[in-house]
């Protein structure tokens, strides 16, 4: 991973490296291409109305002219350099680099023809194909008009950028006087077909206006939401140890700050500008400008504004695309708040009032993110409240119970410390699965019977057949001793006597010796003929299975042939033949033992599910529960009480198999089955079960030194479970209710008027 990221650096650097050569090259070019345009021939002298109209340019960037007016042909190139989030771009027409005023940009061709006046750094523009500096300043002048006259409302149609202005050049325009309409002979609407507007008047936003404009957010929240499980999250980390109690504290107040700011009803905002407007209302399909295959339908009011609609008015069929129309739109943003007389932000606010859910689902995400992070990092939930209550309420005494009596009459409480000691007895898991999936009851030491009964388990019938295959003298391999011999010789010739790898490996390859195979041959077909023994589909499979793992051969006609069948097996290893003694690997030697371990189970497992019923459970006392083996779980010693303790017993390397299980639970209800325990730790759960025997769940291995750590984790549990649990109840109750408000306002729209211009006139 260090090799990828060093390559990737490495490139990173190569690749910034020769974007700068490349950027400087080009800028070489550029001063030479403006060098030689210098020679060029000159055109004309520049006007005063060009140079006056060139000054907002020149002055904001320092740069003089000169009066010569020289052409300048060819492709136009942008070039530059990014980086860092900054960027440096430059616009060249023939490697000439040249400064484009006022709306020239949007004349640019394939390729251009432009005459240009020189600075000390490039050539500024003066026409550009299609492009004069006088018209341009012209369409700036009407643009400001006619953006002053939408802010301040007054009433008269929008200037037409394109048209010409009697007197001096937009300067009645560039004045903010609005323009009057103009009285049309051929009739009222055919102005506005011509793309005309008219500003009849401006307002102010209403209430529901602005609340429709502000919503009800939730991003704030959601971030906060995000900040406060990020506290927590680092307050358990071992390396913030001594401010835990801090991170956790701010992580709280992070969080309750969140629900405020959630809860909260935001201020409004300050009421923006509204005008009334009219004009015919298009729908027009514009195509991107960096991807024609991408178009964007938008709607437009005449040729100068564009419109804005709420989705639910757009679905409506009544939207009178290419009639006149009177709207209302905000002036910052064109958004429409009135369309036509009956269609209104205002009043559907008040009369539909809108349900906000996505807020909620917000939230949920949040809080499920957090729930899921705090289950990876700490899965026992009541352990690490146990300990973060501990931690609160400053409860560190131990209590000590050494009568079972004792511990029931007076159970502790949670969260309490507690050392228990005693003799009791490992309860039996009466649903616990074996390897084959197969429900067999085991002894699960991870829960004790204290002072309780003894269970009873009964005796299970095995048939004698079935028993002679589970028994040693199924199968009697030993080591190959002059292959063995050979080996450890080679090992010591080769200098490998003192790695224990190598004896490991060597032992593993020295093949085994098998003696007597017609001996195991009788004893599977004794089991396969026994009426309570093998089944006939359990006898097959172990007889292929044994076949397979023996990997037998015979020899026939001269060529050692293999043996694929029990009976050419069977017929082989007879007392006289070639497979009476067998030479078979470790591996092959398992194989056998594991398939005929298989065929015994299938037959105690039949056995012990006909016993099951016949169990009696050991009752009364108290039962201890622990995440650990009670047996083995580790405590400090009582006063009084030696430091050293027997190791615990452990079932590691018993006979796996379900008669060895079974054994053991027989073992287990004698008085072999009590043994001595002593376990000490924390209450992380305690009641009775359904016959009234008190339990306790004791965890040792909660340290009191991450108290701190259990009280972050167990406010985040909180924390987390309350948002989800919360916003995942308003989610769907606010769904439910945004559908039915959805279904209403939609048919309250199929009853509306067309808002076109009937009426208006």
């Amino acid at each position: 991973m260090d090799t990828i990221i060093v390559v990737l650096k490495v490139g990173l650097l190569l690749y910034a490296i020769y974007s700068v050569i490349v950027y400087m090259s080009r800028r070489s070019d550029n001063r030479s291409a403006l060098k030689d345009i210098r020679t060029a021939p000159v055109l004309r002298r520049i006007t005063d109305e060009e140079k006056s109209a060139l000054q907002p340019f020149l002055m904001g960037q320092g740069l003089t002219v000169d009066d010569d007016v020289r052409e300048l042909a060819g492709v136009f190139m942008r070039h530059g350099l990014h980086a860092q989030g900054g960027s440096t771009e430059h616009n060249t027409i023939d490697d000439v680099e040249v400064l484009l005023p006022y709306d020239a940009m949007n004349y640019i061709e394939a390729h251009n023809q432009a005459q240009v006046v020189l600075s000390k750094k490039g050539a500024v523009v003066i026409r550009l194909n299609d492009f004069d500096l006088l018209e341009g300043r012209q369409r700036a002048q009407r643009q400001q008009a006619q953006d002053a006259q939408w802010k301040r409302g007054d009433v008269g149609a929008l200037p037409t950028l394109e048209e010409a202005t009697p007197g001096v050049p937009g300067a009645a325009l560039a004045a903010g006087e609005a323009a009057a309409p103009a009285s049309d002979p051929a009739g009222p609407f055919d102005r506005y077909r011509r793309g005309e507007v008219d500003v009849l008047g401006q307002r102010t936003e209403t209430p529901e206006e602005v609340a429709s404009r502000m919503g009800r957010g939730g991003w704030a929240s959601a971030f906060a939401w995000v900040g406060a499980f990020a506290l927590l999250w680092i307050a358990t980390w071992d390396a913030t140890r001594g401010a835990q109690a801090y991170l956790a504290g701010a992580g709280l107040l992070v969080g309750l700050w969140a629900a405020w700011l959630f809860v909260r009803t935001p201020a409004a905002e300050a009421p923006q500008p509204v005008n009334r407007v009219r004009g015919m209302l298009n729908q027009i399909a514009v195509v991107n400008a960096s991807n024609a295959s991408i178009q964007n339908v938008s709607l437009f009011i005449g040729d100068k504004l564009s419109l804005t609609l709420p989705a639910h008015w757009r679905k409506a069929e009544a939207v009178p695309y290419g009639e006149v129309i009177e709207a209302e739109l905000r002036t910052s943003d064109y958004s429409a708040v009135g369309f036509g007389s009956k269609w209104s932000v205002a009043d559907e606010w008040r009369r539909f009032r809108p349900v906000f859910w996505g807020r909620h689902l917000l939230h949920l995400i949040v809080g499920v993110l957090a729930l899921g992070a705090v289950v990876l990092s700490a899965p026992d939930p009541r352990g690490e409240a146990a300990l973060a209550a501990q931690w609160v309420m400053g409860g560190s005494e131990t209590a000590v119970y050494t009568d079972a009596a004792q511990l029931a009459d007076k159970v502790p409480a949670w969260g309490r410390t507690v050392r228990v000691a005693g003799e009791g007895r490992c309860e039996i898991d009466m649903n616990a699965r074996s390897q084959g999936n197969d429900v067999v009851p085991v002894v699960d030491c991870t829960r004790v019977r204290w002072n309780g009964s003894a269970p009873v388990i009964p005796a299970i019938d095995v048939p004698p057949s079935v028993l002679a295959l589970a028994g040693p003298g199924f199968i009697r391999a030993t080591e190959n001793y002059a292959a063995a011999s050979l080996i450890a010789m080679m090992r010591m010739q080769m200098g490998q006597a003192a790695d224990p790898l190598a004896v490991y490996r060597a032992r593993e390859n020295v093949p085994m010796i098998v003696r007597g195979f017609d001996r195991s041959v009788a004893m599977v077909d004794a089991a396969c003929k026994d009426g309570g023994g093998l089944s006939p589909q359990a006898c097959e499979n172990l007889q292929r299975e044994l076949v397979r793992a023996i990997d037998a051969t015979v020899e026939k006609d001269g060529v050692e042939t293999p043996v694929s069948t029990w009976q050419m097996l069977a017929a082989s290893a007879a007392s006289d033949q070639a497979n009476a003694s067998l030479m078979v690997s470790r591996r092959q030697l398992a194989e056998v033992q594991r398939a005929v371990q298989q065929a015994v189970d299938s037959v105690v497992a039949a056995k012990i599910d006909t016993a099951r019923a016949a169990i009696v459970p050991a009752s009364g006392g108290v039962v201890l529960a622990s995440p650990l083996r009670i047996d083995e779980a580790r405590s400090r010693p009582a006063e009084g009480e030696e430091g050293d303790r027997a190791p615990p017993q452990s079932d590691d390397g018993a006979d796996s198999s379900l008669l060895g299980s079974w054994a053991r639970l027989q073992q287990h209800a004698t008085a072999d089955g009590l043994k001595r325990f002593s376990l000490e730790g924390l209450v992380t759960a305690s009641g009775k079960d359904a016959a009234g025997t008190p339990q306790v769940r004791i965890d040792p291995t909660l340290d009191a030194s991450r108290m701190a750590t259990a009280g972050a984790y167990t406010l985040w549990w909180l924390l987390a479970s309350a948002l989800v649990l919360a916003n995942g109840l308003l989610f769907a109750l606010r769904l439910v209710q945004a559908r039915r408000r959805n279904a209403r306002l939609d048919a309250d729209i199929a009853t509306r008027p067309v808002p076109g211009a009937t009426g208006l006139f």
